[in-house]
């Protein structure tokens, strides 16, 4: 399917949302709040394809929108804030995502949220469609930012915010700066500042149900301050956009990795700090794959014989893990012999 450019809105200095033209009743793009698509770019004569959030709500926005935040050397989040102009179509893929609400009228839940920097864009979209379609349920938002002017939807947030002020409640983390306003704190994410906050709105950490989406170490020390409080992790759900650079000792040792896909067989040499994905992209070796971070089940796989090694945090469930199956954008060769089947 494609998709054509509506408008492009500047939310801050290095922030922009598209937004598109839907499809008719037979191409309509559908999605749950929260999910993400994926965009095809061709690029120096190559295809690049992103994953990024809508920040739009299926239930009372016309047009699909996504927020885009600029990446430091990234070639197409720089070509989408630089090049990209209303009028263009854009190939996609279908919407994907695990991390997402459906709401329901009569359901009355507690829902925290904690966003980091743009994890605010799939939260944002969760967010107004339950305000909206879940009228029984309220929510508190925790939102950390470095500056107040990187704050991503301020001034969205805080329309929402008045307009359901009995149900939304927001509390703003900056680091860099020393705020004065009475729901802004500064520093980072403490146990103190959430077990604070909590208390404020009357809210027990086991009556809490929470949704994380930002930088790994934010996302991270959240999950501990949960734990610790004695959350349970099947109340908690999360969505990372980027990992962290993977670590490894390089022990000089080329690992052979076997692809079976389609009838074919290809074979790579490659050293345990590349993944799976990243070292067929450089064969042009073309495997499924969207989020490219675990997120999604575009890109599975089944190990069929050696090791492999995958970044914790993933989509996998655990009994998937123990049959074999793995997610090829995680999954590193752990073993001098692997064979894959797609």
């Amino acid at each position: 399917m494609k998709l054509t450019v509506k408008n492009i809105e500047q939310e801050t200095a290095d922030t922009v949302s598209i937004s598109f033209k839907n499809g008719g009743f037979f191409n309509k793009l559908n999605y749950k709040p929260g999910q993400f698509v994926t965009l095809h770019f061709k690029l120096d004569d190559k295809i690049h394809k992103r994953a990024y959030s809508f920040s739009s709500n299926p239930f009372t926005d016309k047009e699909p929108k996504i927020t885009i935040k600029r990446v430091e050397n990234g070639l197409v989040s720089n070509y989408m804030h630089d090049s990209l102009k209303v009028g263009d179509k854009l190939q996609i893929d279908k919407p994907d995502g695990s991390f997402f609400v459906k709401p329901e009228k009569a359901q009355q839940k507690d829902y925290v949220f904690f966003a980091g920097g743009s994890g605010i864009t799939p939260i944002f979209s969760i967010i107004s469609s339950l305000l909206h379609k879940e009228p029984k349920s309220k929510i508190i938002l925790i939102y950390a930012n470095r500056f107040l002017n990187s704050i991503i939807f301020k001034e969205k947030l805080e329309k929402l915010r008045k307009e359901y002020e009995d149900r939304f409640k927001i509390e703003f983390l900056i680091s860099k700066e020393i705020p004065v306003l009475d729901n802004y704190h500064h520093g980072l994410i403490t146990d103190g500042i959430v077990m604070d906050v909590l208390e404020k709105y009357n809210l027990a950490f086991k009556d809490g149900q929470y949704m994380i989406c930002g930088p790994f170490g934010f996302m991270e020390a959240v999950k501990s301050i949960l734990f610790v409080n004695g959350v349970s992790p099947t109340k908690i759900k999360e969505e990372l956009f980027k990992r962290p650079d993977r670590i490894v000792l390089k022990n000089g040792v080329l690992s052979k990795v076997q692809i079976q896909l389609k009838g074919e067989s290809h074979e790579l040499s490659m050293e345990n700090d590349t993944t799976i994905l990243q070292a067929a992209m450089a064969n042009n070796i073309e495997l499924p794959y969207s989020c490219r971070s675990g997120m999604c089940s575009t890109c599975l796989a089944s190990c069929v014989s050696g090791d492999i090694s995958m970044t914790e945090g993933h989509f996998l469930e655990q009994k998937d893990v123990d049959a074999g199956k793995i997610l090829t954008c995680v999954s590193y060769p752990a073993s001098e012999n692997v064979v894959i089947s797609i």
